[in-house]
């Protein structure tokens, strides 16, 4: 079994919408999955009640706002259960965060490509290390680019890109790519594999990209556990 956490303190970096197609595509992968959704903002939460509501069956159990008490437990057993469980965050640092992070076999800090993101996701960054420090062991992160541009990268996204190698951060080779499909998901409560391509544009090309995260995921966890 994998714990990844999906964490930022940026609103709107992607993350929820990161954790939400990771599951959806290990799942499509065969591996058994749950969701820890201690994000307030509950969107993770909303999606499976439109699913309850629609009669339609959940691909993953969604564990919706564990109490700090109960966080460190609450990973462990569903860890203990399943291949993989991934845990959408909240996005201020917290005595929750912090059990989630020492409890990860990798965290993805997803961020979008600008200044100024770049560095509240060098924030996040430095959150995790001091929680190494915690716990005198490494915690192997990745950030993750968002809203990725499908044609092209934008002179600010290449700077951006250069300056986290310089600083030596490891980065997911492949990012979230802005598609229509991931918004379409929450609103319509469905999996990528469920939309309707008539009513939602580029959903083969979603699912390209979301197949290619998973399996950077995957390559990511596979390299860490190697060293």
């Amino acid at each position: 079994m994998s714990v990844i956490s999906v964490s930022n303190s940026k609103g709107g970096a992607g993350k929820t919408t990161l954790a939400m197609i990771l599951a959806d595509q290990l799942v499509e992968n065969g591996l058994s999955v749950a969701v820890i959704d201690a994000d307030p903002n509950g969107i993770i939460t909303k999606w499976a009640a439109k699913r309850a509501e629609a009669g339609r069956e959940m691909p993953y159990s969604v564990t919706s706002q564990p109490k700090e008490a109960a966080m460190i437990e609450t990973i462990a057993q569903l860890a203990n259960e399943n291949d993989m469980v991934i845990i959408d965050l909240e996005g201020t640092a917290s005595r929750m965060m912090s059990r989630a992070l020492i409890r990860s076999h990798l965290v993805l800090v997803p961020f979008n490509q600008s200044p100024v993101d770049a560095e509240l996701a060098a924030a996040a960054v430095s959150l995790i290390q001091e929680e190494e420090e915690a716990v005198e062991r490494k915690i192997p992160f990745r950030l993750v680019r968002s809203r990725d541009s499908a044609a092209f990268a934008t002179k600010t996204s290449k700077r951006i890109t250069s300056a986290i190698e310089q600083a030596g951060l490891p980065m997911l080779p492949i990012g979230v790519v802005e598609r229509a499909a991931y918004r379409d998901i929450y609103e319509f409560g469905l999996r990528l594999s469920e939309l309707d391509p008539s009513q939602t544009s580029g959903v083969p090309k979603a699912i390209e990209n979301a197949q290619g995260l998973a399996q950077a995921v995957v390559d990511s966890l596979k390299e860490d556990h190697r060293r």
